[in-house]
């Protein structure tokens, strides 16, 4: 039986509505959330006045990890973007810090917490949140009971092994299920076994031989950040301006699938490589590219193993 130390949790974080925020009828607007490495995001709203987000967002920890992050003053952090409807061009317009010591496990009455660092310091805008401790409920599988054998009627049961797919990889796709939050890739009736794939930039390093004198950046100070797209989602972090010294925490984007150890290798070989950008505002300023081959080298199992692909990716420039 597992301690109250081992307890699961859930950290709920309510995304409920903006207030003040000036109308842009070319864009979108989208609520990032990041704590201990994971991402989440609001679904993008239209950026009106007073733009409905209504998202829950949820991350899971035991009582042990809550604890230390408690002691550690870890944050959760909500950027909030402004997206260009025509170029997708993603802006940064400000940010909220949640401090974790303050979550109860009895529900609070959801707040308004102003953008700190508004692109919009005219209008102030805010955003409601609500944050709550959940304790996080599975079903109990029930304990393993010796049952008496029927009687036998002379019948041969057949174990019959996994079936075979024959399946074409340009047709393989990732289809997300909205209900359950995950990716579903190859037939669902036989591809029931859950993966994680998951992607983090730790550090970077001579950024600044990207810049040659020709291009020009903005005058005021530049914010950079890198950008990827994972299974189709957008994927950015924390931005920074120093570019000889960068300075952002490292953070992981991950997405859950449901397949089959060879479907998902058919599929991750199908793939073109994984491209992250170092942009400027709407620029590329450059790409490193990561195979996702090097997932599948070796026998090793993937849904019995960590299987990665770490290294230092030189960025060239566009």
């Amino acid at each position: 039986m597992g301690t109250r130390a081992d307890q699961q949790l859930l950290i709920v974080v309510s995304v409920l509505e903006g207030r003040h925020f000036p109308k842009r009828h070319r864009h979108k607007i989208v609520v990032e959330a990041r704590f201990d490495g994971e991402l989440l995001a609001t679904d993008p709203v239209d950026h009106k006045s007073q733009p409905d987000f209504v998202t829950e967002l949820a991350w899971e920890l035991d009582r042990r990890s809550l604890y230390q992050h408690r002691l550690q003053r870890t944050p959760i952090k909500l950027f909030c973007y402004a997206i260009d409807s025509l170029s997708l061009a993603k802006e940064s317009v400000g940010y909220i810090i949640l401090d974790l010591r303050s979550v109860q496990e009895t529900k609070q009455t959801s707040k308004w917490y102003p953008l700190l660092s508004s692109k919009y310091t005219k209008s102030k805008p805010e955003i409601k949140i609500g944050i709550v401790l959940e304790t996080d409920i599975k079903p109990q599988v029930e304990g393993f009971k010796a049952k008496e054998a029927p009687p036998r009627d002379g019948r041969m049961i057949e174990i019959l092994p996994q079936p075979a797919l024959d399946l074409n990889p340009k047709t393989l796709t990732a289809i997300l299920n909205e209900e359950e939050s995950y990716y579903q890739i190859g037939p669902p009736e036989y591809c029931t076994d859950f993966f994680m794939l998951s992607v983090t930039i730790a550090f970077a390093t001579q950024l600044e031989q990207l810049i040659p004198s020709a291009i020009k950046l903005p005058e005021e100070r530049p914010e950079f950040f890198f950008y990827y797209t994972l299974l189709g989602n957008d994927v950015t972090n924390d931005p920074f301006s120093n570019l000889m010294s960068p300075n952002f925490a490292p953070e992981r984007a991950s997405v859950r699938i449901r397949s089959r150890q060879d479907i998902l290798r058919i599929f991750l070989s199908s793939q073109p490589s994984l491209q992250i950008h170092l942009c400027c505002g709407d620029r590329s300023l450059g790409s490193a590219e990561i195979s996702f081959a090097g997932l599948l080298k070796g026998d090793k199992e993937i849904n019995r193993n960590h299987v990665g692909v770490e290294g230092a990716f030189p960025l060239v420039a566009p």
